[in-house]
């Protein structure tokens, strides 16, 4: 029984650190499909009725002008479904016409017991490339919920980006 038990606690172990590997990734993809280009693909980090919310230090910097799919919140702007998230990737920058990167560092990860959902902070600031010169333009907190689909890939059902600084 002891072996038995042994094994079991290895397995759910290994559970955990697939889980962590695959949630780092989700993380990463999320930045190459928006830095290039890859519409479907960064839609495709959220779930169907997954939420990217934009919190502000100054909440009168955004405007839904520039994005009727928005709602507003207390702190920022939030796109929820496939069809606002669609609209926001639409009109973000990406390459080859606007050179930048999106980098995620230091995530905190934390794993469901039963493995199917996720909570994570994270850092992220943005890289541009601006007249040949490499700039950090901005820096955020990132808090996320993910959840792991029938398909076994993690998918954001709610990223909320708390922008500290922006050029």
């Amino acid at each position: 029984m002891a072996e038995s038990t042994n094994l079991d606690e290895i397995l759910a172990r290994l559970e955990r650190l697939e889980a962590e590997r695959d949630i780092v990734h989700a993380l990463n993809r999320y930045g190459h499909t928006l830095d290039y280009g890859d519409k479907a693909g960064w839609v495709d980090c959220f779930t169907p009725d997954g939420a990217y919310e934009l919190r502000w230090s100054d909440p009168a910097r955004f405007s839904l002008d520039t994005f009727p799919e928005a709602t507003l919140t207390a702190r920022g702007t939030r796109f929820t479904g496939a069809a606002a998230l669609r609209a926001f990737v639409d009109k973000h920058s990406h390459a080859p016409n606007a050179w930048h990167k999106h980098v995620m560092v230091e995530p905190q990860i934390a794993i469901a017991a039963d493995c199917r959902s996720a909570s994570v902070v994270c850092y992220g600031m943005r890289v541009d490339s601006i007249d040949g010169e490499r700039i950090i333009t901005g820096f955020c907190r990132y808090l996320d919920q993910l959840v792991r689909g029938h398909d076994g890939r993690w998918r954001f059902s709610e990223r909320v980006c708390e922008i500290e600084s922006l050029r």
